[in-house]
């Protein structure tokens, strides 16, 4: 009996899907996690926060977000904020690639609205850590990697803006210092002009190739309720 080429993908197509739902079914956190909200600031949010794509994500990540503060004890939550030291971003190298990429931005600061945590993403007040970045990489120039270290995490829950800069920079850098890293689709989104497809050639293609878990929302939030309960 001979197969068509399309037959012997669908059903290779198939299986995936089967394995990956079974996978799913049993995923767990662990105890020693940290669910990581990078860049989620009111001037990277206001390009897509009047879009479809925008308001769903809006949506899932502030629900990912509220269900993460409900668990008992809440585990380590770590957002980070875009801004520089004064207006002069003297992090920044005049006329260099990144600050070129950066100034969408402008020359925020630390009391920038623009690099304030938007609304719909509230930290928990005395838990949540907030810290400062300059960069895509969510642990340049600031105590990521060692709150991670002193809190003996294992694993890491990454949401953000933009795929292509904040989280793929730090689910790259977070595997090669060998953490588990895990990130949800729906809580990754691109801004325009490349927005949803650009997310998932990072979420469907690119991620999955370094055996970094990509879920969906609601995968997460069953994980995390047969987790835990968290140590911090």
């Amino acid at each position: 009996m001979k197969f068509s080429s399309s037959s012997i993908y669908a059903f290779a197509a198939l299986c995936l899907s089967q394995i990956s739902a079974a996978s799913s079914s049993n995923l767990t956190f662990g105890e020693n996690y940290a669910v990581l909200n990078l860049d989620l600031i009111s001037g990277a949010v206001a390009y897509v926060n009047t879009t479809t794509s925008g308001e769903k994500w809006i949506n899932n990540t502030a629900t990912w977000i509220n269900t993460v503060h409900q668990q008992s004890p809440p585990p380590l939550s770590i957002f980070t904020r875009i801004y520089y030291a004064n207006t002069k971003r003297p992090e920044l190298g005049a006329d260099t690639p990144y600050a070129t990429a950066a100034a969408v931005l402008g020359n925020a600061t630390a009391t920038s609205a623009i690099s304030e945590i938007y609304p719909a993403f509230v930290p928990l007040p005395n838990w949540d850590v907030v810290l400062e970045k300059a960069r895509y990489y969510a642990g340049a120039g600031n105590s990521l990697e060692e709150i991670l270290r002193a809190q003996k995490i294992d694993t890491v829950i990454l949401s953000g803006i933009s795929g292509a800069g904040v989280v793929l920079s730090t689910a790259y850098r977070l595997f090669d210092l060998d953490y588990r890293v895990i990130v949800i689709s729906n809580n990754t989104i691109d801004l325009p002009p490349y927005g949803d497809a650009l997310t998932d050639v990072i979420c469907n293609e690119l991620l999955p190739t370094l055996d970094i878990e990509v879920i969906t929302v609601d995968e997460a939030i069953a994980a995390l309720n047969r987790s835990g309960p968290a140590v911090y």
